[in-house]
């Protein structure tokens, strides 16, 4: 069985790619993938902000709602994974789930970014309700449409390729979010020199961002649609679907030394990045003292980064193989972020509102970017390398459960890194409601050595718990080998005519 084939076949007319796949069956897998950008800017770049300055919450209670909300939303990502792997549907394996989750997750996002007038606990209770909610939502669209991208093509190299799409337009929707945030509804206005701290803006943001999620996902679902229909196709031939319990395959994947070693080096990775989300709007606008369009080009400097970065990742796992790819850039990207706050704290940066500030800024948020797609496009490919793996061992496809353990671990350690922030703005006693440049000097010197060195400290304690992973290419084309044997040994023959 060679998936590739059945879906460049399946695929409607168009340019077909060197792996197999059309050009346009990656482009409308791709598209999907910009509802999850424009969902994670909405609640990774500015839920946590909004709460904690604009609302009022306390830090330590917003840092816990999101864990909470984010945990809930982390253990369910395996049971849906595992469910969409034995679903069969006449939409296909995946789709159902594509096409149920967008518009509860655009009612979410509307709902959460205009709380009632409560007191604490009631704003608490209201942001992990609503958070757990929208999380959820996207939950329905995110961990299957991954296993759906893992299916469409075995070929090593081609799913980079793959992944390189997905990672493409979800940027793309980053930068339509961050667009409409700060040229849009928190652009400066009589009042707010700083958009970003008037609560009125932030209703109209979640109603736009929560619409688009709704296209993107539906074309994106519409796009894929005859794919998933040949997958299903092919597949129909083959041993049905295992219903063995949850807990006793994620047991049997947990055997692999490469998968535990990718499962919790993305786990330490996502912690990494929930503290840096959380807290890069804080950074940039009083850190930094930054106004709102420069905060933009800080942010656009990453997103051009990661977009023109992309076709880095290919040659990148060719030549050093995807481990050593992915290692390499985790450890340049994050130092490279990094560099302007270690420059700051040792004295050798740019004082604030002098003119080497922003530039400073962008070059390093774009050479983080640059870098650090690599190892973010690479990341999705080598777990559909390690499905490959669970699949000869054990028999049976478990896309669904791989990917969806992957967003339980970002999920989790995202939601732990707002806590941890939470925690932080808390300890470091960082005012609400305060314009840049009245904070005291002491809390943004703490604010920066969390961001900085503490940060990048447990960052490499992740890229020590990669070493273990041996998926390499020579090993991966063995695995594809050994299981196109064995699917073409289980095929059933047709008698003669």
């Amino acid at each position: 069985m060679t998936h590739g084939t059945a879906v460049q076949d399946a695929a409607a007319p168009g340019t077909p790619a060197a792996g197999g796949l059309s050009v346009r069956t990656r482009v409308f897998y791709g598209l999907g993938e910009a509802g999850e950008g424009l969902k994670t800017a909405a609640l990774e770049t500015f839920l946590f902000f909004y709460y904690v300055q604009v609302v009022g919450l306390s830090g330590a209670l917003t840092g816990l709602a999101l864990f909470v909300a984010l945990l809930f939303d982390g253990v369910s990502d395996p049971f849906v994974g595992a469910w969409s792997d034995r679903l069969r549907s006449r939409l296909g394996r995946r789709h159902p789930f594509l096409y149920a989750a967008p518009v509860p997750l655009a009612i979410a996002l509307w709902f959460l970014f205009q709380p009632p007038e409560f007191g604490q606990w009631g704003l608490f209770a209201w942001l992990t309700a609503l958070t757990i909610a929208a999380r959820f939502a996207m939950t329905l669209y995110f961990v299957p449409h991954m296993a759906l991208g893992a299916e469409l093509s075995r070929d090593f190299a081609e799913r980079v390729s793959v992944g390189g799409y997905r990672v493409l337009f979800g940027y793309v929707g980053r930068i339509i979010a961050l667009g409409l945030a700060f040229s849009v509804f928190f652009a400066d206005r009589p009042g707010f020199e700083n958009g970003q701290l008037d609560p009125a803006a932030y209703p109209p943001f979640a109603l736009a961002t929560g619409a688009l999620v709704v296209f993107f996902v539906i074309v994106s679902a519409l796009g894929t649609q005859r794919a998933a229909l040949a997958l299903q196709k092919e597949d129909a031939g083959a041993a049905p679907p295992s219903h063995d319990g949850l807990v006793r395959k994620l047991r049997l994947a947990v055997g692999s030394p490469s998968f535990r070693a990718l499962f919790f080096a993305l786990l330490v990775m996502y912690l990494y990045n929930g503290v840096q989300f959380a807290l890069a709007l804080h950074m940039n606008t009083y850190f930094w003292e930054l106004p709102p369009q420069s905060v933009q080009l800080v942010f656009y400097a990453s997103m051009a980064g990661y977009i023109i970065g992309i076709p880095l990742a290919r040659p990148a796992a060719g030549r050093l193989d995807k481990k050593a790819a992915y290692m390499a850039g985790i450890a340049g990207s994050c130092v490279m972020g990094s560099a302007p706050t270690l420059l700051r704290l040792a004295g050798l940066a740019p004082e604030n509102g002098e003119a080497g500030v922003l530039p400073l800024l962008i070059g390093c948020s774009f050479m983080a970017g640059l870098i650090g797609c690599i190892p973010v496009v690479l990341s999705s490919a080598m777990l559909a390398d390690v499905a490959d793996e669970y699949d000869l061992t054990h028999g049976g496809r478990a896309e669904g459960l791989f990917f969806g353990a992957n967003a339980f671990c970002r999920k989790v350690s995202l939601g732990l890194g707002g806590a941890v922030a939470g925690v932080v703005i808390d300890l470091i006693r960082f005012p609400a409601n305060t314009a840049p440049g009245a904070v005291p000097l002491d809390a943004l010197t703490r604010l920066g050595v969390v961001y900085g060195p503490v940060m990048l400290s447990v960052l490499f304690l992740g890229l020590a718990i990669m070493i273990p992973y041996n998926m390499g290419r020579a090993r991966h084309a063995a695995i594809v080998a050994e299981l196109r044997r064995r699917d073409t040994a289980q095929a059933p023959t047709r008698p003669p005519p």
